[in-house]
């Protein structure tokens, strides 16, 4: 008779877990069995592959590191000085976004506490959270969509009809100031396979300013780095714009406005380069078809993607500066640096998990 013996090594950050089955097997054969197991620890997941290839460790440890940040009933929040948070349904939203776009199921178990995934969690904050504001429906209704479930039917909300209900035809516009809730709002459509109507489009387009870039806001006389990443993102990545001169000047304005220690800050305020701006112009501009590793986006020797990846910590979070006492808030810097770095992975799980079997005779 021939005993069996089997064990799965599963990485369920943050930390792994081992189950292993002895069937038939003697005694000292499942001791065997066991070792195996022991040693087993010592084999990492598996990275997925990505067009640059120190992506998908910085990806992974980040997705393991978030994973550490859900909270008891499934969502994720900000931490506040004294160790606490709570819950938010903008923060949710941008991590069910975030592990949606790397190929993650935030419906499934590993994104799962005390009986409720990040989706479920997201579910009970969004009526509370979205009211009539196209922003927040296209925030969450992005996020949804991407992760297998009906905006049409979430948390007891249309959020497209929410988005539906606020467009107007006259402008363009699914909110009459704020560009880039206007964004959120197209996108969200995009993400369910709805039509945008042409003057939506329109009103992005017309909005860029003169000097290259966006604004956070409609009607602006100067842009910010985080719009701009972020328009180039969706025109290009998500609406499909072949537009070589808007994005050629959009380029232009996110050189000059790269910091010379690398990276960038908002642009329209002094500071220090952040890793949230600097995930943006990455993301843009890898979107509209320029590589943010050339030599205009160098600065002491390293890329821009460079520069994004140098805001991670060992333990996987990014810090929001790279200075001491200004790294918070790491859950945001995180979710937009994994958000900006998605697209090199090609939408595939940052880390798999591992099967072995293990047959004894």
């Amino acid at each position: 008779m021939i005993g069996q013996g089997a064990f799965y090594l599963l990485e369920t950050p943050p930390a792994r877990g081992v189950f292993f089955v002895c069937l038939e097997l003697t005694m000292h054969k499942c001791a065997y069995l066991i070792l195996a197991v022991w040693l087993a620890f010592s084999i990492p997941s598996l990275p997925a592959r990505a067009d640059s290839p120190q992506v998908a460790p910085a990806v992974c440890r980040a997705v393991h590191w978030l994973a550490g940040q859900q909270l008891p009933d499934g969502s994720f929040g900000l931490w506040r000085p004294d160790g606490t948070s709570s819950p938010s349904a903008s923060v949710t939203a941008d991590a069910v976004y975030a592990l949606a776009l790397l190929g993650e199921n935030p419906a499934g178990s590993r994104w799962t506490r005390g009986g409720r995934s990040a989706l479920d969690a997201l579910a009970a904050l969004t009526p509370t959270y979205v009211y009539s504001d196209a922003g927040a429906a296209g925030k969450v209704g992005r996020a949804v969509a991407l992760a297998g479930g009906n905006p049409r039917a979430f948390g007891g909300l249309d959020l497209i009809g929410v988005i539906e209900a606020a467009y107007d035809p006259t402008t363009g516009r699914y909110h009459p100031n704020l560009l880039y809730r206007h964004t959120l709002a197209v996108e969200a459509l995009l993400r369910t396979g709805i039509a945008v109507p042409p003057a939506a489009l329109v009103a992005l387009q017309s909005a860029q300013v003169a000097d290259g870039g966006w604004f956070w806001a409609f009607d602006a006389t100067q842009s910010d780095v985080d719009s701009t990443g972020r328009v180039m993102s969706l025109l290009a990545g998500q609406f499909g714009v072949n537009d070589p001169a808007a994005f050629g000047h959009a380029a232009d304005y996110l050189a000059t406005m790269q910091a010379t220690a690398g990276g960038w800050t908002v642009g329209y305020l002094p500071g220090s380069p952040n890793a949230n701006s600097t995930a943006l112009a990455v993301g843009g501009l890898r979107a509209a078809g320029f590589d943010p590793q050339a030599a205009r986006f160098q600065k002491n020797g390293r890329g821009a993607l460079d520069q994004l990846l140098a805001f991670q910590e060992a333990g996987g979070a990014f810090v929001y500066i790279a200075e001491s006492g200004k790294e918070e808030s790491r859950i945001m810097a995180t979710l937009d640096a994994l958000i900006a770095l998605a697209p090199y992975l090609g939408g595939q799980s940052p880390c798999r998990a591992v099967y072995l079997p293990v047959f004894l005779k």
